[in-house]
Parts: structure tokens; C-alpha cells; sequence
């Protein structure tokens, strides 16, 4: 029988009241009172009643989530289209068969949200964190949801007391609900009782940046200086790879005066940027370190830090000038005068070339040099006038044309000029309090100074505001303390840093088989992540750890040795946060994609099965790769026995396809399916009862029960198609279950191809159930499948 005819066969039996076939053997479920089976009814199909799932319907929908994602894991079998369709169709037709299933409704969140789907992405999502209230990042992503679907504050206040009533909630859950809780309350002005909250939710979660961030708005804790270092160490902890946060703390601290504190964040901002850029550290930044050495009297590291930046910019004049000043601390006096001399010559060197209108982007940086370093009016007018022309010229061309003016003398001028700069710019204030002493405000000039004074307690132009006040009879502002900054700094687990660089110190990874391992499958394994240090690790993207494992396997039939490379990568991510001590697992599917064909067909061999995997991978050319905070885990091992094919065991598969019980008629088919499949062409295939085996399944493919009748219709796409076998198979594209129809679907699309395209076509408009449709439209092309699906 050809294939053409048999797909006309197909488009006649659409028609049909009733497609088995006259004679086949059919079976009814076998009622269970206890654990014995009673001897069935004389007629009626299993079937469930709507509402009431049976074991063997979360039984099937589990196996339609794994070949699901078996589905999805078939590297360049179909496009992206296709293979989304398919992919959907059976989460669909698993949620349909089971609506407790929550892995089917959390991987149609991850799909529709990647198609721009929001609708369904959300009712998905809302549906699996009621099956799986444990997985605490997709909980506090409906948690936003359902917040932001309650119009008035009254109405989320009582949803978020309703949701701390909950029995068991995590601490993380916890934590987050009373930071809910506390806003909600701090807006309606109920400060105790938002405190309170607030104190609890961070004791719950001291990572709950967050909460942090709303206990700072509500109490301003003792003083602006440590709100801001306790954020910043905070956001630091989160993430320790973020060299900009750590740079920004040592800037900080550096503006406070305690430059020693900032010199070791710098310092460990620079190491950060070493272990990740390969490019050198550009010459600001040695300048900013060096500025900070220079201020803390460290002057030889001040001259080190300068000679850094010169080398990564050695035409870099601010800090030639700044290590001249580093020199003659040292008593280099000769050395200190060369580099002031260099300086002369490479602004000497540049104003023609600036007057000329060739470099007007140093107009402002030579007009500074010229009005302040090195005074020279006519110059500084001069350059000061190209640099104020500049769009955006920036606070440095005005504070030049300020200190210009005043050499100008033009100090009413130079006022209105220096006055906006004053409340940010040490040196602006002291042009600005010396114009002003000059035009006899000198009361207002001695204010001026002391505000300046208070930006920075150190430093150069600290230095000349002090001399200036004192000239005056004022007293210098003294440097605050800063006791309770230094303390913050000092609690603060530095060994955080050594989580880039070593991370398998402070989390543990592993991965195991869960055993005992079918000769059939499927094969599962547990991914484990533990927090085995003392600080809480952040899970999620920008955050200490990216929770995705790429797993690769290694599988050895007899002396035939197949690997899959990263095949399957798996997002472990139901934790935001590890608390020290902490664990979070996730048992997958590991017999996914191109490495369950080759365990399929290879049931006959003495099979092993290697495992190893990358916890937080990086992308390197393209393809994932181990980085240098990506944590190894494996190899892990385990074999799985060879299937048994000798007579009595041939014998008792057969006799199991008419057990009574469901489940071991399955695995019947499983078997029968796996040995033809394997068997196909070796000598043994004549000591085997072949025509029984293809009997029995042909049978099980007209059983009563349609989850067996499905799951024996996927057994048979690896096998070889004979015309009993097709015959058997045809009457389930009509069959009155929906999941068995689309098992006939995708078995006869891959088994005949292009012969089965005008049932395809038919199906995918007629077919009752819209996860039928959207399979037989995954193997349509896609013109045909747009037009047939129209709106689907």
C-alpha cells in the first residue's frame, strides 16, 4: 500500500461515525477497589470525568511535559515556528489532561512571555505558583500582578495581610510581603506600625534592598553619609562583581575625608576591572587614587598612582601637575620643577592650534591651566573666550572664566560666574569668597567658606579655604568623625570579593541521577544549589549568580560513544536569595532532544550515562562556556541496564500489553516499540516473535483506555511503519480524545511527510480542539499554517 493511498484512506475515515477497525481487540479499564482489580464492566471507555484527574491522567500530563520539552530540545529539526507550535501544543494537551500539572503551566509562562503573549503568559504564570507556592522568583512575579490589578491602597493593604496569613511562607516571601505591607502603611502615615514591619522584613531578608531602601525614606536613619554607605555595601553584596558600585563607594568616602577607607575601595574596584577587561585602567582613574593618596599624605603612593596614569596617557598634564605636587612633598624638588616645566611646554605647544579653532575641546582644560596653575591674564582671557563658546562647554570652562575675570580684574563679574559653581566646587567657592572680599562682602565671603570647607575636609583646596579663613581670624571647620561609617565599613563579609573568583567555596552544586534507572526511561536527575557560606548569595540575572545549569552528557552504548554538548540548559530559579545554609533543588528531565534517540534506540546495548554541568555559564564566540565564576559540577555516572529480550521476557511484555492495569499496558508498548526499534536489522531480529510483538501493539493502539492508546501511538515514531501497523494507527486521527488525535497527528507527519499534508491541512481548520490545530500547523510550512490557522 502506498503512501498516497494510504493518505486518502485518512481523509475517508474523517468521515466516519466510528474509524477502529472491525475486529480489533479492545480493552476497558479495570475499576480498582483497594489494590486488587476487579473484572471490568462489559463496555464503556475510561475515561475521567471532568474536573476529577486520575493518577494516570497527571501520569500522562507529566510524560506530555517531558516530550515537550523533548520536543524543544531537537536541535535543527524544525524552524523556530515550528517548533514553538509543537512545543505549545503539548503543554496545552497537558494542562488539558491535568490542571494540577504546574511544570506545564510554568513553561507556557516562559513561552508565551517570549512571544509578546501577556495575557496568557500571566494566567499561566498565576496558575503555577498556586500549584508550586514554594517557587519563591515566580511568587514574587505574581505578586506585582496581583498588587497592580487592586485599584485603591485599602484594597492592597488587605490582600497583603490576607497573604501573610498563609501558612509556611518563606522567609524571603515573608520578608517581601511586610516591606509591601510597611509602604502601604508609611503612605497612609502609620509610622510605628510601618516601622515595625519594616524592621521585620529586613531581620527576615538583610538582602531585601528594597526594604532597605524604605527604611532609609522613612527614618533617615542618623545621618546622610551612612545611609548612603550602607546602600552602597548593600548593592554590593547583591552583586561583588559590579567594579562601578565599588569605585563609586571609594569616591564617596574619599569626598567624606576618610581616605584610607576609600583607597581600599578603589583599590579593589581596579583589581575587579583587571580580573574582567583586559584593556588597561584608563589614567582618570589612577588620577582619582592618586588625588586620594596625595590628601592622606601618602606621597609616594600618590607619585606611584600618577606614574600609572602616565603611563596609560603619558600627554595627561593634570596629573603630570599632580605629581609634581607628590615630588616636592617628597623633597624632589628638581624632579617636581621638570614636570611643571612639561606641562608649560604642552600648553605653550597647544595654543596656536586652539586660537586657530583646531582643538576647541582643550580651549577650557588650557584656560584653567592659564588662570589658575600658571596665571597669565591675556591667555586665560583668551582661551577662556573659545571655551565659554563651546556648546556644553561645562563647569570647568565657566570656573575658568570665573578665576579669569577675577585676574581681570573683573571680581563683580567673576561673582555672578563663580556664585552657581560654589555649592559643589571647593575651588569655585574660593575664587568666589576671594571676589568677593575684593568688592568689600566679606561676611558673606567668610559663609561662603565655611560651607566649601564642609564638602571636603582635605585636600588642596581645603588646604587654601583654611589658610583664607584663618588670614580672616575664622577657625577651620574640623572633619566630622564618622564613627558610625567606619563601623558599617568594618562589618561589612569581605570575603564576598572571593565569591567571583572561587564561588564553589561558598555555593555547592551537584547533580545526581534519580535512580534506579528503566531500561526505557525516563531518565530524571536532581540539580541541587546550596549556600555553604556566610553571606547570602543572590540568584537572578545582574546578580551574584545567573541560576542557569548547561548540562552535558556523555553516553556510551557497547563500544559507541555519542556526546551532546550543553544540550540542555535548565534555570534553577525558585529562590531569589540563598541565606546562608540555604538550599534550593529542581528535578528535570534529562533524557531530552538528540540524547533520548540514542537511548531509545539503543535499548539492546550495556549503556553508561556521564553527566557534568556549568552552574552560571558565560557566552564566549556564541556558545556557552565556563567563566571564570562558573561553578563545575560532575562528572556524575550511572548505567542503565540492557533491556531484556530473551524468550520468557519477550513472552511476559507481550502478556502485559492486556494487564489490567494501564500504566503496565504503556510500558508494554514502550518495550515492544523499543525493542523494534533496536532490534531492526541485527541477527537476533530472527530469534525474536516479531509478528507477536507487532500484534500486541497493534492492539494497544485500539485499547480502551486513550492514555494508553496516546502513548502508544508516540511509542511507534521509532519504529519501523509496517501497513498493520498503519492500519492499526489511522482510526486515532478520528479518535474522540483529543491528545490521542495529535499523537496520530505527529506520528503519521514525520512518519509520511508530505503524503499527509492535505490531512494536516484539513485538521488544522476543522479539528474541535485548538491544541490539535496548532500541532498539525507546526508541521504545515508556514504560509499554509498562517492560512489554516487564521486566528488561532
Amino acid at each position: 500500500m502506498s503512501l498516497l493511498h494510504l493518505s486518502i484512506c485518512f481523509l475517508v475515515s474523517l468521515g466516519q461515525s466510528d474509524a477502529r477497525p472491525a475486529g480489533s481487540a479492545v480493552r476497558r479499564d479495570a475499576p480498582v477497589v483497594g489494590n486488587k482489580y476487579q473484572t471490568p464492566p462489559p463496555a464503556k471507555r475510561g475515561t475521567a470525568q471532568p474536573g476529577q484527574p486520575t493518577d494516570l491522567d497527571a501520569h500522562t500530563a507529566q510524560w506530555l511535559v517531558e516530550l515537550a520539552q523533548h520536543q524543544g530540545h531537537l536541535v535543527g529539526r524544525a524552524s523556530p515556528r515550528s517548533a514553538s507550535l509543537q512545543v505549545i501544543a503539548l503543554l496545552e494537551a497537558a494542562r488539558a489532561t491535568d490542571a494540577r500539572c504546574a511544570e506545564a503551566y510554568y513553561w507556557l509562562f516562559d513561552l508565551y512571555q517570549r512571544m509578546g503573549r501577556i495575557d496568557p503568559a500571566r494566567e499561566a504564570l498565576m496558575r503555577y505558583v498556586d500549584l508550586s507556592p514554594t517557587d519563591e522568583a515566580a511568587w514574587l512575579r505574581v505578586l506585582d500582578l496581583q498588587l497592580d490589578a487592586r485599584q485603591s491602597a485599602e484594597a492592597r493593604l488587605e490582600f497583603v495581610k490576607a497573604e501573610l496569613d498563609r501558612p509556611k511562607i518563606s522567609p524571603t516571601c515573608e520578608s517581601e510581603l511586610r516591606r509591601r505591607l510597611a509602604r502601604l502603611l508609611y503612605e497612609q502615615r502609620e509610622m510605628d506600625a510601618a516601622g515595625r514591619q519594616i524592621e521585620r522584613a529586613l531581620r527576615l531578608n538583610p538582602a531585601n534592598v528594597a526594604a532597605r531602601e524604605l527604611a532609609y525614606e522613612m527614618f533617615g536613619e542618623t545621618e546622610a553619609a551612612l545611609q548612603r554607605v550602607e546602600l552602597a555595601l548593600q548593592m554590593i553584596s547583591i552583586n561583588p562583581t559590579q567594579a562601578n558600585l565599588v569605585w563609586e563607594l571609594g569616591e564617596f568616602l574619599d569626598r567624606l575625608s576618610l581616605h584610607k577607607e576609600a583607597q581600599e575601595w578603589f583599590n579593589r574596584a581596579m583589581e575587579m576591572h583587571r580580573r574582567s577587561d583586559a584593556r588597561a585602567i584608563p589614567a582618570d582613574y589612577w588620577q582619582k587614587l592618586a588625588m586620594s593618596y596625595l590628601a592622606s599624605g601618602d606621597y609616594q603612593r600618590a607619585k606611584d598612582s600618577a606614574d600609572a596614569a602616565l603611563t596609560a596617557e603619558p600627554n595627561h598634564a593634570q596629573v603630570r601637575l599632580l605629581r609634581a605636587t607628590a615630588l616636592e612633598k617628597m623633597g624632589d624638588a628638581k624632579g617636581a620643577q621638570a614636570d611643571r616645566d612639561a606641562v608649560r611646554k604642552y600648553y605653550d605647544e597647544l595654543i596656536p592650534a586652539i586660537l586657530d579653532g583646531k582643538l576647541p575641546d582643550k580651549a577650557a582644560e588650557a584656560a584653567w591651566y592659564y588662570s589658575y596653575h600658571q596665571p597669565d591674564a591675556k591667555r586665560a582671557a583668551e582661551l577662556a573666550k573659545i571655551a565659554a563658546e563651546q556648546p556644553g562647554g561645562g563647569s570647568l570652562a565657566a570656573l575658568a572664566r570665573g578665576y579669569t575675570l577675577r585676574l581681570n580684574g573683573q571680581s563683580k563679574e567673576a561673582i555672578d560666574v563663580l556664585k552657581p559653581l560654589a555649592s559643589k566646587d571647593q575651588l569655585a567657592a574660593l575664587g568666589l569668597a576671594k571676589a568677593l572680599i575684593e568688592q568689600g562682602e566679606k561676611a558673606e565671603a567668610i559663609s561662603v567658606l565655611h560651607k566649601a570647607a564642609a564638602l571636603q575636609y582635605s585636600g588642596i583646596a581645603y588646604r587654601l579655604i583654611s589658610e583664607l579663613l584663618e588670614k580672616h581670624g575664622e577657625k577651620p571647620p574640623t572633619a566630622p568623625m564618622y564613627a558610625d561609617v567606619k563601623q558599617a565599613l568594618d562589618r561589612f563579609h569581605r570575603d564576598v570579593f572571593d565569591f567571583p573568583k572561587k564561588p564553589e567555596a561558598f555555593l555547592q552544586c551537584s547533580l545526581r541521577f534519580e535512580e534506579p534507572i528503566a531500561p526505557l526511561g525516563p531518565v530524571r536527575g536532581t540539580l541541587r544549589m546550596e549556600n555553604i557560606g556566610p553571606f547570602p548569595i543572590t540568584l537572578g540575572e545582574g546578580y551574584m549568580v545567573r541560576p542557569l545549569a548547561a548540562i552535558s552528557a556523555k553516553v556510551t552504548c557497547g563500544d559507541k560513544v555519542s556526546e551532546f554538548k550543553n544540550y540542555q540548559q535548565v534555570l534553577i530559579n525558585r529562590r531569589p536569595v540563598l541565606l546562608p545554609g540555604d538550599a534550593v533543588e529542581k528535578t528535570i528531565c534529562l533524557d531530552v532532544g538528540p540524547i533520548r534517540q540514542t537511548l531509545r534506540t539503543n535499548v539492546l546495548r550495556p549503556t553508561s550515562i556521564e553527566l557534568t554541568a556549568w552552574i552560571d555559564p558565560v557566552i564566549e564566540n556564541g556558545e556557552l562556556a565556563a567563566g571564570p565564576g562558573t561553578v563545575r559540577v560532575g562528572p556524575v555516572r550511572a548505567s542503565r541496564p540492557v533491556f531484556d529480550i530473551s524468550p520468557t521476557a519477550v513472552s511476559l511484555l507481550i502478556d502485559q500489553s492486556t494487564d489490567r492495569n494501564p500504566r503496565r499496558r504503556i510500558e508494554s508498548a514502550q518495550g515492544i516499540a523499543a525493542i523494534l526499534a533496536s532490534i531492526a536489522g541485527q541477527p537476533a531480529e530472527a530469534d525474536l516473535p516479531m509478528d507477536r510483538m507487532r500484534s500486541a501493539l497493534v492492539a494497544l493502539l485500539a485499547d480502551a483506555d486513550w492514555h494508553v492508546r496516546a502513548q502508544s501511538l508516540a511509542a511507534c515514531e521509532a519504529v519501523p511503519l509496517t501497513d498493520e501497523l498503519t492500519q492499526a494507527a489511522a482510526p486515532a486521527v478520528k479518535d474522540d480524545q483529543a491528545v490521542v488525535r495529535m499523537m496520530a497527528v505527529r506520528l503519521f507527519a514525520v512518519k509520511q511527510g508530505k503524503q499527509f499534508m492535505p490531512v494536516l491541512e484539513q485538521l488544522s481548520k476543522s479539528d474541535a480542539v485548538a491544541f490539535v490545530r496548532m500541532t498539525c500547523a507546526g508541521f504545515l510550512p508556514d504560509s499554509t499554517a498562517q492560512a489554516s490557522s487564521g486566528k488561532e
